[in-house]
């Protein structure tokens, strides 16, 4: 019937159970509506997190950030364990640093993090590509990333010796497998 898992988490987690008694939670919910609130937030999460590492995560995820950054920490604390989560599924990358999910910096620097890899890497890259100035046909990178792979992996090196990256990005330019890295690239 439904074909997204976001779509589920919404409809089905919209729907009141009987035996629950709404009535404090109406009080303490921001419009009077927990239940709805609630699936509401959970579809945003599930939005973001279903998509990493597909090519329309970019606007699957901007559509959501607003909303999810209204949000307090306290309640961000489970998408940013879920983000790791999905990163290390994906990408096989796991910080080397244990991110403090308590902290509102370390839940925007997961969310820095997850922007640059999946789609907000154009300046590091174009940067590293002036100077690897590869004289190649536009139609073979894929075919020069694979037979300059040192050659990448030092000029994005040399990239974190010379630039100020927040940590997290720095610690996956730094620490993710040269292999994946150049694919990533």
């Amino acid at each position: 019937m439904f074909e997204d898992h976001d779509l589920k988490v919404l409809l089905g987690n919209s729907i009141r159970e009987p035996e629950v008694d709404y009535d404090d939670a109406e009080v303490q919910s921001e419009l009077g509506y927990p239940v709805e609130e609630e699936a509401l937030k959970e579809y945003f999460y599930v939005t973001m997190i279903d998509n990493i590492g597909k090519k329309d995560f970019r606007e699957e995820y901007l559509s959501v950030y607003p909303d999810v950054m209204s949000y307090l920490t306290i309640h961000k604390q489970v998408l940013v364990e879920a983000i790791l989560k999905q990163i290390k599924q994906v990408y096989d990358f796991i910080p080397s640093i244990t991110v403090d999910t308590n902290s509102t910096k370390d839940v925007e620097s997961v969310l820095k993090f997850l922007e640059f890899i999946e789609y907000d890497h154009e300046d590091f890259i174009i940067e590293v590509w002036t100077f690897l100035k590869p004289e190649t046909n536009p139609f073979h990178l894929e075919k020069y990333c694979e037979q300059n792979k040192i050659k990448i992996v030092s000029e994005i090196e040399e990239q974190l010796s010379s630039r100020d990256f927040p940590w997290m990005i720095a610690d996956f330019l730094r620490t993710y497998n040269k292999e994946d890295i150049t694919a990533w690239f």
